[in-house]
């Protein structure tokens, strides 16, 4: 039996749950339910169960908190989010967690959660085996993994003697065929400290070259060189064939590769492929011949890059900051944790760098200092040698912003002090004001943190600052105010106010009514001007 564990602050909603679909038949077993948090923490760590279903919008520990938390407990628990229909948008921008679905309440039915749950039951079972056969190989395969990069180093040294070749013919990689192919496939730094810690980085790593193997185990011809850094190389050997167009097989490998790398391990991936040659004798001129030639990609945002006859890039320009100013506007939006601020200006930087287009080099240079500036300023020394190590090891400008940006984001998290509110109460009713006019819409905090032009995230923890309550919370409260109002007219049904009121459930709207209220809409009705509000 899979255990789940289900978590809502509204109680409810857990007999909601329960009675949507057939849990035992479906080899679910509820082993908890928590209200809150905290109490989901302690149960997890009494219960350990497989699947967390969580409502988001909790106060104290919401579920994201609570998601990133039980992930560094058990970090194969996979987890579905609930969320109001409200934050939805927010919660798919600013969740940076690997969650297996995003389900809205008010729009819950029987079949979207069966769906979800047995999506993530197969997936479940797809990374229990993939574990178990990556534990089994790296017993096994140790010895053959050594010996492949040892052949694979001796081929780039030129060595490509009737000893070296037999060695790889005891591997598997027999090069009958006279024409190749060269590959180089590169893991974003940025989406892998965005999705794991650095200390990890060997381990996704080999998850990223034994996903690669599986695919390549299908094409003829094909092998896979792991490398001391994040990249993998690909050497394809095959005899022309007018039926067959190698190089777009080649090419569509490479895409393959990449949907499942992003869509398993959550990573960004970039990949260039060589002209065609012939002879091993080729592979380590074409190895350099390819690596000058990604180099001069550093301002591209392409994912899949084939060479082309011309000369590689060359960047003659050092990168000139404008003296100290950007690095103390950089500085200053840091000491005002004022993270929307940095990530502006780091991407007015990233749009004059490309067309300036200055060495790669001198670009990490400045910015590896700045960084380092900043985080001696902090106290900040989480996985520093690991970061700088990656980050001179981008290989894309977006890249080394975005694996800055994360840096700074988590820094800020971190320290999680200093900032100023910028919600005042002419703000609140700015946002009343809002509601209003739209009320019946679904309200998004990111629609209302863009109508204030505030960042979403920013703006989601200084509102309940202030006010002592999510948004979501405020905004069904307001509503709820509303529809106490409304019902006292006889002549309106419950279903016209939801609607009025950007319910489109008539469900979930009663059930909203007497999270807040106590009571349903139609007792209310029935109770009329008798009812006092608990």
């Amino acid at each position: 039996m899979i255990k789940v564990m289900l978590v809502d602050d509204d109680a409810p909603m857990f007999r909601f749950l329960r009675s949507l679909i057939p849990w035992e038949e479906m080899g679910l077993q509820i082993i908890a339910t928590a209200q809150s948090g905290v109490k989901a923490m302690q149960f997890f760590q009494e219960s350990m169960p497989h699947l967390v279903i969580t409502d988001i919008g909790m106060p104290k520990m919401n579920g994201i908190e609570l998601a990133n938390q039980l992930k560094q407990i058990k970090p194969d628990v996979r987890i579905i989010f609930l969320t109001c229909h409200a934050d939805f948008h927010y919660a798919k921008k600013a969740v940076q967690v690997n969650a297996d679905d995003y389900l809205i309440k008010d729009e819950l039915t029987s079949d979207m959660l069966k769906q979800s749950i047995e999506k993530t039951v197969k997936l479940m079972g797809f990374m229990q085996n993939r574990t178990e056969n990556l534990l089994y190989r790296e017993e096994v395969d140790r010895n053959s993994d050594l010996l492949m990069r040892s052949f694979w180093k001796q081929i780039l040294t030129g060595d490509h003697s009737d000893t070296v070749l037999n060695s790889g013919r005891r591997l598997g990689i027999d090069w009958k065929a006279p024409y190749f192919l060269l590959g180089m496939f590169h893991i974003d730094f940025a989406s892998l400290t965005r999705c794991y810690g650095l200390q990890d980085k060997q381990l996704i790593y080999y998850a990223v070259y034994n996903i690669a193997r599986e695919l390549a185990s299908a094409v003829s011809g094909l092998s896979v060189f792991a490398s001391e850094e994040l990249e993998l190389y690909m050497v394809m050997n095959y005899q022309r064939n007018l039926a067959v167009n190698v190089p777009e097989d080649f090419r569509r490998f490479a895409g393959d590769l990449s949907d499942k790398v992003e869509h398993y391990l959550k990573l960004a991936s970039y990949f260039v492929m060589s002209y065609e040659f012939s002879g091993v004798s080729g592979i380590a001129k074409t190895y350099e011949d390819l690596k000058a030639y990604d180099r001069g990609l550093f301002y591209d945002t392409a994912s899949i890059q084939m060479m082309s006859s011309r000369e590689p890039e060359a960047f003659m320009n050092t990168f000139n900051p404008q003296g100290e100013i950007l690095k103390e506007t950089l500085l200053q939006k840091f000491r005002d944790h004022d993270f929307e601020g940095f990530a502006q200006e780091m991407n007015h930087l990233e749009k004059r760098l490309s067309v300036d287009k200055p060495t790669p080099s001198s670009i990490r240079v400045h910015l590896s200092q700045w960084v380092r500036l900043i985080e001696y300023e902090a106290g900040y020394e989480v996985e520093r040698t690991l970061f700088y190590q990656g980050l001179d090891g981008t290989v894309r400008l977006q890249e080394l912003i975005q694996s800055i940006n994360g840096r700074i984001q988590r820094m800020m998290s971190d320290s999680g002090e200093g900032e100023t509110a910028g919600i005042d109460k002419q703000k609140l009713q700015l946002i009343d004001r809002y509601i209003m006019e739209h009320l019946s819409e679904t309200i998004s905090l990111v629609s209302i943190a863009n109508h204030l032009y505030l960042n979403p995230s920013y703006f989601s923890r200084y509102f309940k600052k202030m006010t002592g309550v999510n948004f979501t919370d405020y905004v069904n409260q307001y509503k709820m105010n509303l529809a106490l109002q409304m019902l006292k007219n006889k002549e309106i049904s419950v279903e016209i106010i939801a609607a009025k009121l950007g319910y489109s459930d008539r469900t979930y709207f009663s059930k909203v009514f007497k999270k807040y209220n106590g009571l349903s809409p139609v007792d209310f009705k029935n109770k009329g001007r008798n009812y006092q509000k608990l």
